[in-house]
Order: C-alpha cells, then sequence, then structure tokens
C-alpha cells in the first residue's frame, strides 16, 4: 500500500458495469481497503451453508484481522475483486473473489476462493467473477489456477467445469475436491477470447449487457 488507504497499483481495467436482462445492476471492481466492513457485512449475511462452503469451517463472522486482509491486498501476490449493487442503505458487495500467488512453486500458481451471496446465486455472477481471475491469471504470466472444493458443494463444482477446471478427489481428504485449471499458452485473453466454449460466451451475454468504465471505456 502506498498511504494505507489505496493500493499502490489499482487495476482498472478490471472494472466493469454488468446489467442483467431484468434491469439489476451490478459494478465489478478490484478490492479496495474502504471494502473491509462491506466484506464483514456480506459474510455476515451468507447463509451457515455458504459460509461453510467459502471458508471450510463454522465461522460465523470475520475478525477484523480477517477482514483487514481480504480487503487490503497488493495485485500481485494477492488479487480481489468484489461485485457491488446498490440497495436503500447505499452500496453492498455481493460477490467477492480472489487468488493468491504461491511462492512454493516458484510463482507459477495460485490458489483461489470466491463466494456469491445466497441471495444472487445462479444468476451467471460466479460465472463472471471466476472469468475474470482467470483473465488476470493468465495475463499475469500464471500456468494454474486451483482451488478445494468441499464434495457437497455441488453448484460450485459444476461451475468449476463449466470454466474448463479438472475436478478431482484430493488424494488426502476424501472431504474435498480438487479444482485445477491450466493457463499455459501464449497470448493475452480478453472478455471475447477467454479460453471458454462459444456456448457458454453465448449463454454469458444472453444473461448480462457488459460495459466497461474507466479512462479507456464508456459506458452504456
Amino acid at each position: 500500500m502506498s498511504d494505507g488507504t489505496f493500493p499502490r497499483r489499482y487495476p482498472t481495467e478490471f472494472i466493469e458495469i454488468w446489467k442483467l436482462r431484468n434491469g439489476s445492476r451490478f459494478l465489478l471492481r478490484p478490492v479496495l481497503p474502504q471494502d473491509e466492513t462491506l466484506i464483514a457485512e456480506m459474510v455476515r449475511r451468507l447463509s451457515p451453508t455458504a459460509r461453510g462452503y467459502r471458508f471450510h469451517g463454522g465461522l460465523r463472522e470475520l475478525s477484523q484481522a480477517q477482514c483487514r486482509k481480504m480487503s487490503c491486498v497488493d495485485f500481485e501476490s494477492h488479487v480481489a475483486v468484489v461485485v457491488t449493487c446498490r440497495d436503500q442503505g447505499g452500496e453492498i458487495v455481493v460477490a467477492e473473489a480472489r487468488y493468491a500467488v504461491n511462492r512454493d512453486a516458484g510463482d507459477r500458481s495460485a490458489e483461489f476462493a470466491l463466494v456469491v451471496e445466497d441471495y444472487w446465486q445462479r444468476r451467471g455472477l460466479g460465472f463472471l467473477i471466476m472469468n475474470t481471475l482467470i483473465l488476470s491469471a493468465r495475463n499475469s504470466g500464471l500456468q494454474w489456477l486451483y482451488g478445494d472444493v468441499l464434495v457437497r458443494n455441488e453448484p460450485m463444482l459444476k461451475l468449476m467445469r463449466r470454466c474448463g477446471f479438472c475436478c478431482s478427489p484430493d488424494r488426502e481428504d476424501p472431504y474435498l475436491v480438487r479444482a485445477e485449471l491450466a493457463l499455459a499458452g501464449a497470448g493475452t485473453w480478453t472478455r471475447h477470447n477467454s479460453g471458454f466454449p462459444s456456448h457458454w460466451r453465448r449463454w454469458w451475454r444472453r444473461l448480462f449487457c457488459v460495459s466497461k468504465v474507466g479512462d479507456r471505456y464508456r459506458t452504456r
């Protein structure tokens, strides 16, 4: 961090506005230190099942240290994005996703995690936010993304397969499935060249109208 309130590197290329065909609008953006409270509130709103899937335990709420760790990232060794929308009380976080580079693997791989708030699940947000992580990881030169998913978390396993991950039983823990995606290959990914099957890209376009925002982009 440069001054404790804003990351030294803030990847504005991640910023997008997503609009569901029913008119619901979401903002995808890199996480900010100021999101500490919003992330804590989202975790409190999660069902016990969703919290268990995300944190693999009986966590009820995040500690202040955990919130700070999730909101203060360098966007190099730790990349995190959030999806927000507005309710009557202002901006709320409805999904978050991140990956942390595995230094023990020579900076070639990263472990990911993501969660979508219960009410907003099965609307395509998980696919979109996972796509963003994949784009970032590959364009950063990583070769692998991986994560551990609970065996009973069928929605997450379905999402992983949809995104091209290979899912196999963990050799040491029968309650876990290891999801892995090879990122090796030349070139830079974009939303239109993401490596996903064409039928999934068509599905994505049917669900959402997506606009880039920032200095180089124009909103619709």
